[in-house]
């Protein structure tokens, strides 16, 4: 068996470049022949990962590869044009050649229902796919109501629990621990949909009742004058520890040494740092805008005070240690069971 997974590889350590870095690892020590084409903006050199930054690279690399009959497991958002444009370019015929794609954003459901003509091109690009992954029900549901079968899309989230290996941390994320009786953390990004603001008003609360905390924050924009301003704004300053960005296997150093992670996300497909804290007996916090795994302490979507009050919850709780679903092998188990008939994705029904 020979796979190629397409999609973002770290840096940056995004949740599907991750996801990406971790199956292809859990790939290769099940002995499957794997290599990733990385479409993203990293370029690190790793083992059997090939960037490529033009359309024209993409294509004539691809094309390789399919000559050669590789599975090919494509790896996007779909929540906007250019990844469903490339879900329809990694499709295009080949007989010898599987195709497989993880469809990872939260934001599916209401991207697709935003117009007929996203759902028709949805409907499209997918044709050619054997086998549709959603990272949960809802993406599921959204995209059978486009019109691709509901026997060809399954449900699984994007997560390989035997991955989950912290690395050592950094002096500041030590320093960070050592300055803070509670320690919280929470991953980062410029985008509005990460609820950077909502947990800097639910963080002022959380200090008032609780002396000694702190909020560890990793990712891009920590450095931003928005950051900065939303901070001042919520009188929260003092209480943040910025470890800036981290690498994957510190980040996850960070959250086994933290007290609970925090998720205060306004859309979610399946958050794979989520899965990570329960993972490593971590008290983890998240949004409700999607079904969290068994565990997981949901605040109402929006709510500073009740993301307050699911803290202190969480930190008076303590760690529970959740057993972790992991893609690799199912994934593997999938690639082999497609078919000839499979191939190029069977009957594609009527948009709605």
């Amino acid at each position: 068996m020979k796979v190629l997974l397409v999609g973002d590889y770290p840096p940056p350590h995004g949740g599907v470049a991750v996801h990406v870095q971790q199956l292809h690892g859990s790939l290769r020590e099940g002995g499957v022949e794997t290599v990733v084409l990385d479409i993203g903006k990293g370029g690190r050199p790793a083992p059997d990962v090939l960037p490529v930054r033009t359309p024209a690279a993409f294509g004539l690399t691809l094309a390789r590869f399919l000559r050669e009959g590789w599975t090919v497991h494509l790896h996007t958002s779909g929540n906007n044009p250019k990844s469903w444009l490339l879900a329809a370019a990694a499709s295009v015929p080949a007989p010898r050649s599987g195709r497989v794609i993880t469809l990872h954003s939260g934001l599916i459901p209401d991207y697709l229902a935003g117009s007929l003509s996203r759902r028709l091109l949805a409907r499209a690009a997918l044709a050619g796919y054997g086998r549709v992954v959603a990272v949960s029900e809802a993406v599921r549901t959204a995209l059978v109501d486009c019109g691709v079968p509901a026997e060809k899309v399954v449900v699984y989230p994007a997560f390989c629990g035997s991955q989950v290996r912290p690395g050592e941390p950094t002096p500041a994320i030590l320093e960070a621990r050592a300055r803070r009786q509670t320690l919280l953390a929470m991953a980062h990004h410029p985008s509005p949909v990460y609820g950077r603001a909502l947990m800097f008003r639910a963080l002022r609360r959380i200090a008032d009742g609780r002396p000694g905390v702190g909020l560890a924050v990793f990712g891009p924009g920590t450095r931003s004058e928005d950051f900065m301003r939303d901070a001042r704004e919520a009188g929260v300053e003092s209480l943040l520890e910025n470890l800036w960005e981290l690498e994957h296997a510190q980040a996850l150093a960070l959250m086994a040494r933290c007290d609970a992670f925090i998720r205060p996300t306004t859309h979610d497909g399946d958050a794979i740092s989520v899965r990570e804290a329960l993972a490593l007996g971590v008290p983890c916090v998240a949004s409700d805008v999607c079904a969290r795994p068994q565990g997981a302490h949901t605040f109402r979507a929006g709510d500073a005070e009740d993301l307050a009050a699911q803290v202190h919850h969480a930190l008076d709780a303590g760690p529970v240690q959740v057993v972790s679903p992991d893609a690799g092998p199912v994934l593997k188990k999938l690639y082999g069971e497609l078919t000839p008939s499979t191939i190029f994705g069977g009957e594609i029904h009527a948009a709605q």
